[in-house]
């Protein structure tokens, strides 16, 4: 069949139903939380998007395809075993499966309670090789295709928030990124294993040996600037504004810039496929608030750079406590950071200074490259900070402290107070579960 999208919430009501009962809290059974937390560090997401939601949706609505599945795989996976003819996993990789013993840095045995409450199988699962461990040789068929040779070691793949945490240059423990791309998320090194269930953040193995990652995936990022654009300025509707331009982030850029910091009061909602962190909620939803008739489309368009950056100093709040110290500065990266406005804007709502890195578009592709350096022994990672280059440091602005603030605590009072009607609204719709609009399929295509 197709590959399952990470924003998949069809497998929503199937992780309900493995991990609810009494006694309850949060919506989770008491003591199957903990121990999905004490082995994994995760729990299965009541929105469905993780990797075990996916797994569960095709075995409870598509049992053909489970039966005839071989194994379940994340797509780093399914890359090194086409490159190399040789099917792995890796604990870093399949971790988000939670089906994988991660108390320990570089376990390679996946937890017989854990497949119980899962109810998966065992043999549905690769073998695991060591988290910095080499694949093997590219199949001599795969080399002579890519024109390289048989000898050339594939290395053992890793996912992209740990990837972009790379690529940014952090590396040393506590060095923090912010990622924009199609999704957002705030990361960083750790030396533990923790979770903290009521923010949806935990730290789960890293590709460096002892180490773990601090994991803060916040849901829809540059997607809600391409909603926006999409259904907003240019739908392909009975309207007829035309197709959407090459430039046309550009211009929601410049639009942005145009606006005054606060957006005219105009406070976007940028759920729009629920919350994950800092609180998990499959029913909230997206949207703007306060619009007037002054309101223009220069307002909202950075109102959207706004509310994404009120949710990453929900976050940021969050994550100092989890490690315990404070995170004094960013690393920017991901295509949101292309832009200087959108970096001006997390300093002044964040109240830190947000380092820009250069090339941020490749921050993930240039994260693996450096892996498979360091894996391979060519380089150290202590190089890795002094081989990633910051573009440009954006400071705070102190006249904007006080606007922000004052809206920012809107944010976060709305987020309380609107639960009862986005659930209210959208219960119904997310036990059914949804597929992206994106990648809705004709009838009879679904399957190949």
């Amino acid at each position: 069949m197709n590959a399952v999208h990470w924003l998949d919430t069809r497998g929503g009501k199937y992780n309900r139903e493995i991990s609810g009962g009494f006694p309850c809290i949060q919506g989770y059974n008491l003591f199957k939380v903990l121990k999905w937390l004490k082995l994994t560090g995760l729990a299965p997401t009541h929105s469905g998007v993780d990797s075990l939601g996916h797994v569960l949706y095709i075995k409870n609505e598509l049992p053909e395809i489970y039966a005839r599945t071989y194994k379940f795989l994340e797509p780093m996976d399914y890359l090194t075993a086409r490159l190399t003819g040789r099917i792995t996993g890796t604990q870093k990789t399949m971790a988000i499966f939670m089906v994988v013993d991660n108390r320990r840095w570089g376990s390679r045995t996946y937890h017989d309670e854990l497949l119980k409450l899962a109810g998966v199988e065992r043999e549905k699962f690769p073998d695991l090789i060591p988290n910095d461990g080499i694949v093997g040789p590219l199949a001599p068929a795969v080399a002579e295709d890519l024109g390289l040779l048989p000898s050339t070691p594939v290395v053992a793949g890793i996912g992209d928030s740990n990837a972009s945490a790379i690529g940014s240059g952090a590396v040393r423990d506590y060095d923090s990124i912010i990622y924009i791309g199609t999704s957002y998320y705030m990361n960083c090194h750790v030396p533990f294993k923790k979770t903290d269930i009521n923010h949806m953040m935990g730290s789960l193995p890293s590709a460096f040996k002892d180490k773990f990652i601090l994991v803060a995936e916040q849901g829809t990022g540059g997607r809600c600037l391409e909603f926006y654009l999409k259904s907003m300025v240019y739908p392909q509707d009975g309207f007829n504004t035309g197709p959407m331009p090459e430039n046309a982030y550009e211009r929601f850029n410049r639009a942005a810039g145009d606006a005054p910091a606060g957006s005219g009061g105009v406070i976007f909602l940028p759920w729009l496929n629920g919350s994950i962190a800092p609180s998990e909620n499959p029913y909230m939803r997206g949207g703007f608030l306060n619009l007037s008739l002054s309101t223009t489309r220069a307002h909202m368009a950075r109102a959207v750079m706004e509310g994404l950056a009120y949710n990453n100093r929900w976050v940021h709040a969050a994550a100092q406590k989890f490690i315990g110290r404070p995170i004094d500065s960013f690393r920017f990266s991901g295509g949101g950071a292309l832009s200087d406005v959108w970096s001006q804007i997390h300093a002044d709502v964040l109240g830190v200074p947000i380092h820009q890195v250069d090339d941020p578009l490749n921050s993930t592709v240039r994260g693996t490259a450096l892996l498979a350096l360091t894996t391979l022994g060519i380089r150290r990672v202590e190089e890795i900070p002094e081989l990633v280059k910051v573009r440009q440091v954006f400071e705070p602005d102190p006249s904007r402290r006080e606007i922000y603030q004052r809206i920012y605590t809107q944010y976060r009072k709305f987020f309380e107070k609107s639960k009862k009607i986005f659930t209210a609204l959208n219960a119904c719709k997310a036990d059914r579960g949804t597929l992206p609009d994106n990648l809705q399929l004709p009838e009879g295509e679904r399957h190949v």
